[in-house]
């Protein structure tokens, strides 16, 4: 009983920001319904794969022998081609450790529809929950670690208060909760405390545990073996690396290491084999590394996913790096610029830096523990009234990354298109007016045919109303049946304080049925600066709908807490050439 208490009074910070974390998502970002996503989809396919479709066992035929094998399979973008078969180019790793999670949920729970195919929304849930445990874990190894730098408990919770709320965890634990940053994240971190702890300890079973969680760390994403490039670092100085490398002479914990690593990594060139026929694939078919154009300035700083734009409390980190340097503690310094240099050429160099639809430099994540080490050792040492200083400001980088992760979910940032004026048209920006400002499609008129226009010319809208400024019969215009958009644009100031909204209907007039209805926010039709008179412009884009039904077409403004002056207003009907 008394051991029992002590666990749950060493694991109870663990469980509290947990708990303050799943909160978050109950009340403010939300939950996300579906957790297995994109690459998330990949990496999770292994379990249906092989214990629901049994269709992993593909080797003895090609797509050609037997396309109905790959029909399932050929619809997900994440199996590609490779020597006539479809492989997934993801690695097993994160299905391995989802794996006891799918389990329980496959054996104990009623699933809804005709088929069980391992997608429904209690498998969405329960990857929910695998990210939650994983993170979990490494919330614990990364307290293990950093009393080995003896950072004191209070220094502790508040960096793992920050790993939680102030970087892309607070994402990739709940929306993409099925990608396998949380999980390598967690491998990551430990490997580095037994690391740690053998160059403190020198003990075998130390050094088996790392190898334990290297293996992980090679299924989970072959890259990230680059890791161990950090051991140098972890050793503490040269003579410490020189002395625990020696154990390296005793062959049998050679022997047992590789057997580890090689048993791990053994789970994963079973599945190539089974897909393939061969024990080693290259499976990024047709992605790879440009090591002549690395894009280390757009990794770390540009806003369309720049690492220390999105994760500020990143660069707060560094400090450690002047604090070192202040003390001469040269070794340190060195080892962890050396890798982390290094990691970044490499991240930098793969084929698309900006690594797709993310929330900032996704694949940092993994690699967190490098920079709380740092963050640790500076807060630690330094005097007390600077210590409380530098965590004032980590701690205002909570409620930004807050924000921002909401941003993300609520289509107000752009997925893979940000810049710096979107970035700051949007800055801490939460009201659902601005949903939409940066995704606002452009087109190009010389693929586009004008069918009719219209000058409405000049109006004043008075303050809380809701004004029609259009209205016509479409049946007194010709070759409408392939019009797919309409563009409305207007010369105003476009004042961000404004809250009016325009709305575009076309609806049947025999059954009044809607067609069409879109309210947009004024504001959206901005092409520059706020408060800045301008030409606006919006392009509302639908499916064609035959002229043989007989529409109305009306164009409405609700004007919201002041008038508007609107000039030069125009309608376009454009169809593609």
């Amino acid at each position: 009983m008394d051991k029992t208490i002590k666990i749950i009074k060493n694991i109870t910070i663990e469980i509290l920001i947990i708990f303050f974390y799943i909160l978050l998502i109950n009340n403010y970002l939300g939950n996300a319904d579906k957790t297995i996503n994109a690459d998330g989809e990949g990496y999770y396919e292994y379990l249906p794969s092989l214990f629901i479709h049994h269709d992993i066992f593909r080797k003895n035929s090609t797509t050609e022998q037997d396309p109905t094998l790959y029909e399932r399979i050929s619809k997900y973008g994440f199996y590609v081609n490779y020597q006539n078969f479809k492989v997934n180019k993801y690695p097993c790793g994160t299905a391995v450790l989802e794996a006891p999670f799918f389990f329980y949920t496959y054996l104990t729970t009623p699933l809804a529809g005709d088929e069980n195919d391992g997608y429904q929304l209690p498998f969405q849930r329960t990857v929910f929950h695998a990210a939650i445990f994983y993170l979990f874990l490494s919330l614990l190894f990364l307290a293990r670690i950093l009393k080995l730098y003896d950072v004191r408990k209070s220094i502790i919770v508040i960096i793992q208060l920050l790993v939680v709320f102030s970087t892309g965890v607070l994402h990739y634990a709940n929306y993409e909760a099925g990608f396998s940053h949380i999980y390598s994240m967690f491998a990551i971190t430990a490997f580095a405390y037994f690391s740690k702890t053998f160059f403190i300890n020198r003990q075998r079973k130390d050094i088996l545990f790392a190898s334990l969680f290297l293996g992980l760390i090679l299924i989970l994403r072959q890259f990230n073996v680059v890791i161990i490039l950090f051991i140098p670092f972890l050793a503490g100085s040269f003579a410490d690396l020189k002395a625990g490398l020696s154990i390296f002479k005793d062959l049998r914990t050679v022997l047992f290491s590789l057997l580890i690593i090689l048993g791990l990594f053994s789970i994963q060139s079973f599945f190539w084999y089974a897909q393939t026929g061969h024990f080693l694939v290259y499976s990024y078919q047709g992605e790879g590394f440009n090591f002549l154009e690395p894009e280390i300035v757009n990794v770390l700083f540009s806003y369309r996913k720049g690492l220390f734009i999105y994760t500020p409390i990143l660069i707060i980190s560094l400090f450690g790096l002047l604090y070192l340097a202040y003390k001469r503690q040269f070794y340190l310094l060195v080892t962890w610029l050396l890798f982390f240099s290094i990691l970044t050429y490499l991240l930098s160099s793969w084929h698309s830096w900006f690594y797709g639809c993310s929330y900032g430099q996704r694949p940092y994540i993994d690699y967190y523990i490098i920079f709380f080490i740092l963050l640790g050792i500076f807060l630690n040492r330094i005097n007390h009234i600077f210590s409380v200083l530098i965590i004032l400001i980590s701690l205002v980088t909570i409620p930004i990354n807050i924000i921002q992760t909401y941003q993300y979910k609520s289509f107000i940032m752009h997925w893979i298109l940000m810049d710096e004026r979107k970035y700051w048209d949007i800055f801490l920006k939460t009201s659902d007016k601005y949903r939409g400002l940066v995704w606002k499609k452009t087109y190009d008129l010389n693929h586009q045919t004008v069918v009719a226009e219209f000058d409405l010319g000049d109006m004043k809208i008075e303050k809380d109303t809701d004004t029609v400024i259009f209205k016509i019969n479409t049946d007194t215009l010709k070759d409408l049946d392939n019009v797919n958009i309409i563009r409305l644009q207007m010369d105003n100031h476009f004042n961000e304080q404004n809250n009016s909204r325009i709305i575009l209907s076309i609806k049947d007039m025999l059954y009044n049925k809607s067609y069409y209805w879109h309210s947009t926010p004024l504001i959206l039709f901005k092409e520059r600066k706020f408060d800045e008179w301008q030409t606006g412009i919006y392009n509302y884009e639908f499916n064609p709908i035959p002229d043989s039904i007989s529409k109305n077409l009306q164009i409405q403004i609700v004007s919201v807490g002041g008038p508007n002056i609107l000039k030069n207003v125009r309608l376009s009907y454009l169809r593609k050439k």
